[in-house]
């Protein structure tokens, strides 16, 4: 039998990591859905643990959070709290938040047919094990079965290799690099701009000559 070629080599790897996640992500049983009040606790709670434990990951900070009340994180989920935007939260087997990723469209009428997502997190003890895959397909589901969106928009830090790759592995690609878009002790980062385009029909974008 002849043997395995580098390319045959890399597409077994490739499946075979990509159904361990599966695996790993069925093994937890995750349910995601629409956090509510009834979860701002806990969105509270993971929330400034991704701010502190993250802190290249968000635009906000630990200090600017913590002194916020339960009543100002519940203004946040109130202000999603519909069927087109909101936060989506991943649970695990106890039933613990153990992930979130937003998503809101423009209420703007001239850019209704903008989506973005934001503040994807997922706790350290949970990461490699499908779950921020699984929140961003649910998310992008979502947009899709909205049907009125065009595209939809993310940052992410120039230096969350991890992230990136994920979201281009979704179709997401780069327009625009925002230079020293954070500044944090001491250090500045990048924030690469992508967008994920929903039948993207060239010729109504085309300028006359």
């Amino acid at each position: 039998m002849g043997g395995v070629g580098s390319v045959g080599r890399e597409k077994l790897l490739r499946r075979s990591f990509i159904t361990k996640e599966l695996l790993l992500a069925n093994m937890h049983k995750t349910k995601i859905r629409f956090l509510n009040l009834h979860d701002v606790t806990a969105y509270r709670e993971l929330r400034l643990q991704a701010l502190k434990e993250s802190p290249m990951a968000f635009a906000s900070s630990y200090e600017q959070e913590t002194c916020l009340s339960l009543t100002d994180f519940a203004a946040r989920l109130q202000a999603h709290n519909n069927s087109t935007s909101g936060i989506f939260g991943a649970f695990g087997d106890s039933k613990q938040l153990i992930g979130m990723l937003g998503f809101s469209r423009e209420s703007r009428p001239k850019r209704a047919h903008i989506g973005s997502l934001w503040s994807m997190y997922v706790l350290p003890e949970f990461r490699r094990q499908g779950i921020g895959a699984a929140l961003l397909d649910q998310a992008l589901s979502h947009t899709q079965r909205l049907g009125v969106l065009r595209q939809i928009v993310l940052s992410v830090t120039g230096n969350n290799l991890a992230a990136s790759s994920l979201y281009k592995s979704r179709g997401f690609e780069r327009f625009g690099l925002e230079c020293d878009a954070l500044f944090i002790n001491g250090r500045y980062f990048d924030y690469e701009h992508l967008v994920l385009r929903f039948n993207y029909d060239p010729l109504e974008h085309s300028h006359p000559l």
